[in-house]
């Protein structure tokens, strides 16, 4: 293998290196607060509560929310797309994106909802046939 043909190998690993790391490092992004998402001013997940009765339609295919965090800061939330059906009955919402003056614009939203499934008591005895 000549010299140049390992210097081009080793710098397209170095490339893809670089890249699986930075997927990596999005991929495994940690919640944060509204407040902490405004100092930023880049794009963050921030976990917290849909608040009942607030929900409005702006347009078609963009509606707002207001949501409260962890932290109990309540913030705007304004979104594109169609709405999750269980926006407001989810125990927990997700919403990815970044401050737009005092809203937060978010890009994807996560609902979290009770589980339908909850598992019965064992009975003591369980007849056999």
């Amino acid at each position: 293998m000549k010299r140049y043909d390992k210097i081009v190998l080793f710098a397209l690993l170095l490339v893809f290196a670089f890249g699986l790391f930075i997927t990596a490092r999005s991929a495994m992004s940690t919640y944060v607060t509204f407040a902490d998402a405004k100092e930023s001013g880049r794009t963050v997940q921030v976990k917290g509560q849909a608040l009942a009765g607030t929900l409005q339609e702006l347009g078609e295919e963009k509606y707002s929310f207001h949501m409260q965090d962890d932290a109990g800061e309540v913030v705007r939330v304004v979104a594109y797309g169609k709405q999750p059906d269980n926006l407001l009955a989810a125990d927990s919402v997700v919403v990815k994106g970044k401050y737009n003056g005092s809203e937060f614009e978010a890009q994807t939203i996560l609902v979290k909802c009770p589980s339908k499934y909850e598992a019965e008591e064992h009975p003591e005895e369980i007849k056999k046939e």
